[in-house]
């Protein structure tokens, strides 16, 4: 949980319990101080201060981090016809399926017409077919060629989403709640009902 501090043009927000594991340490430390310098209390005090200051820091960077790479990606993806649009645009805080997928995947090709399906099936599901590295014509010949007609095709050119959240083979399918948080993924082919089974278990 997180408490936010407004402070005019300055919003701060810090979690309780960062900051009480943070003092822990801290006293810990102090006390730890206190006892090996025999009782000089403003050395062993400041040892601790900086000791709990600097562990709050580091903690609340990885948090950050972490929360980076499990959200929906904020970067501006280009569209087929050369348009670039973030995906929380088109979310509109709705739950949202993102596919990360190429045309030369043989499992890409596969899962397709199954994303398809689900899209049409669930109104109240954003889906995404993110394109990794291949340029629009490419995108365009493939979508025609298998009859494919999907609301919103992305291309990631510089592979972007899946450096940062770690994949190494396509396809990869990302599941965000309302909120924009990835709340499952499944790397590799899916079925029609492995797919409805994770909308309706995850959203």
């Amino acid at each position: 949980m997180l408490i936010s501090i407004n402070l005019g043009p300055v919003a701060i927000s810090i979690s309780p319990l960062l900051i009480l594991i943070s003092v822990s340490i801290g006293l810990l430390v102090s006390l730890i101080a206190i006892i090996k310098n025999k009782g000089n209390a403003p050395r062993a005090l400041l040892s601790g201060g900086v000791t709990m200051l600097s562990i709050y820091a580091v903690f609340s960077l990885v948090i950050a981090l972490a929360r980076s790479h499990t959200g929906l990606p904020d970067s501006i993806f280009m569209q087929l016809d050369g348009e670039g649009v973030k995906i929380t645009d088109i979310s509109q805080q709705r739950p949202t399926v993102v596919n990360l997928w190429a045309s030369s995947c043989t499992s890409c090709r596969r899962l397709m017409p199954v994303l398809e399906e689900a899209e049409q099936r669930y109104s109240d599901v954003t889906f995404i077919a993110l394109n990794q590295r291949e340029s629009s014509e490419t995108v365009q010949q493939f979508l025609q060629e298998e009859g494919l007609n999907l609301a919103h095709v992305l291309i990631d050119s510089r592979g972007e989403i899946a450096t940062n959240k770690g994949v190494f083979s396509l396809p990869v399918t990302l599941f965000f709640d309302a909120n924009g948080a990835l709340v499952h993924s499944h790397a590799g082919e899916m079925s029609a009902l492995s797919v409805q089974q994770s909308i309706e278990q995850y959203f």
